[in-house]
């Protein structure tokens, strides 16, 4: 005799998720360490290079008693230090996904979903420039960098800015190594 009853209430079917082949799907999360050091290099980078502007600008003058600089100043740095941070990475994030740190650490930016390369205008656009908007905000801009940093603490290891862009950071291996499908 059959168990089957017409009666009783549908019990629901459990399905895989679904995850496209990509050659960074299987590869580790990048580690909090290093991604922070990856971040403390390019931050190096850009300071090595934007502090001899400032102090040429006058922007430190009177150190350390400096003058707040006015709205359209503030502005103007924080473009660019932008424009500096995008024309010192964007060679290596359209071509590997990686900045110079990440470079020099092991690790690259991979679409969360399939594990690919993310598409340049996506990690500019979408996961760097927001970042870069939000941190120049007076008082809150350097809360919501904060707790965008500390999101690296959860499981997924994923950052604000992760989440924004789709993206996730993983250990660098090139699509022609082996134990890679592309």
């Amino acid at each position: 005799m059959s168990n089957f009853n017409p009666y009783a209430a549908p019990t629901p079917e459990v399905q895989q998720h679904y995850q496209p082949s990509g050659y960074a799907l299987e590869a580790p999360l990048a580690g909090r360490g290093s991604r922070f050091l990856a971040a403390l290099v390019d931050g190096v980078i850009s300071l090595a290079i934007m502090l001899p502007l400032q102090i040429n600008f006058g922007v430190l003058a009177n150190f350390p008693n400096i003058k707040p600089l006015p709205a359209g100043e503030t502005a103007g740095w924080g473009v660019a230090g932008f424009v500096l941070w995008c024309t010192l990475h964007s060679y290596f994030l359209a071509t590997r996904g990686q900045t110079i740190g990440k470079r020099i650490v092991g690790i690259q930016i991979v679409d969360a979903a399939t594990g690919r390369q993310a598409p340049f205008a996506k990690l500019l656009f979408a996961r760097y420039l927001p970042t870069a908007v939000v941190a120049n905000i007076p008082f809150v801009g350097g809360l919501i960098v904060l707790i965008d940093a500390l999101m690296i603490f959860r499981d997924d290891r994923r950052c604000l800015h992760d989440q924004i862009a789709g993206t996730r950071v993983v250990e660098y291996r090139a699509p022609d190594a082996p134990g890679t499908s592309s």
